[in-house]
């Protein structure tokens, strides 16, 4: 699959998600945030943009905090968006600069900030009632991301025991992807598979929708899927 345009990707999702922070719905919580208020969102997403920024431009740092008073949330989060965009799209993506993850160069914050943005965009509409839909393409994208690399980044810092289990992912699309942490023979038959449109096996695995979703169907030991999706896959 090519990949995305992912400047194109952030500044639609995030121009949509500051469509939303009208004042009346800054104070509504956010329940797959949970202790979160929108405006609570706003702040952690703008900082991340932030962040993200800086480690391109001057390396790590600590995630800034964001105004304190509601009303300034979504000037504060429009201004980090758009440094950032002006950021990804002024320099070359193999820019080597620090990441948490491989590779250590600009692409890495470009995919990574697109994915974060859109996941949290999804968390805001919801919390709205909004209908909102993650193209198959960037969900396909997002599940590779949270399998190659986060699941990868929790064993390596002892955050995920590793195990025997093999779970398969099976998209609507037909792309298949394996959920596996080192340890399991990836050679051998899955003990289950999940098929669902790659939107909801994407939300499954960050924890937004569970796997009674209707849109997911299990096959296999279901029992090892649960057990599976009660570890930190991702942070």
């Amino acid at each position: 699959m090519n990949a995305p345009n992912w400047p194109a990707v952030l500044e639609r999702e995030g121009s949509a998600f500051a469509a939303l922070l009208d004042p009346p719905a800054l104070a509504v919580p956010v329940p797959s945030c949970p202790g979160w208020s929108l405006a609570d969102l706003a702040r952690h997403l703008g900082g991340i943009h932030r962040w993200a920024r800086h480690a391109i431009l001057h390396g790590p740092s600590d995630e800034p905090e964001g105004p304190a008073d509601d009303s300034a949330v979504r000037g504060w989060y429009e201004q980090g968006l758009e440094d950032l965009l002006r950021t990804l799209r002024s320099c070359d993506g193999e820019l080597p600069c620090w990441t948490f993850a491989d590779p250590p160069v600009m692409r890495f914050w470009m995919r990574r900030q697109a994915h974060e943005t859109t996941l949290h965009r999804w968390d805001a509409a919801s919390s709205l009632g909004r209908a909102v839909t993650i193209p198959e393409p960037l969900a396909e994208d997002g599940i590779d991301e949270v399998l190659t690399m986060f699941l990868p980044r929790q064993v390596r810092l002892n955050r995920l025991p590793p195990g025997p289990e093999l779970v398969e992912l099976v998209c609507d699309s037909g792309r298949r992807l394996t959920l596996a942490t080192t340890g399991a023979d990836t050679l051998r038959a899955p003990d289950a598979t999940v098929s669902g449109t790659a939107e909801s096996l994407l939300l499954l695995l960050w924890r937004r929708i569970a796997l009674t979703d209707p849109r997911l169907e299990v096959t296999g030991t279901r029992s090892t899927v649960e057990d599976v999706l009660l570890r930190p896959l991702t942070p």
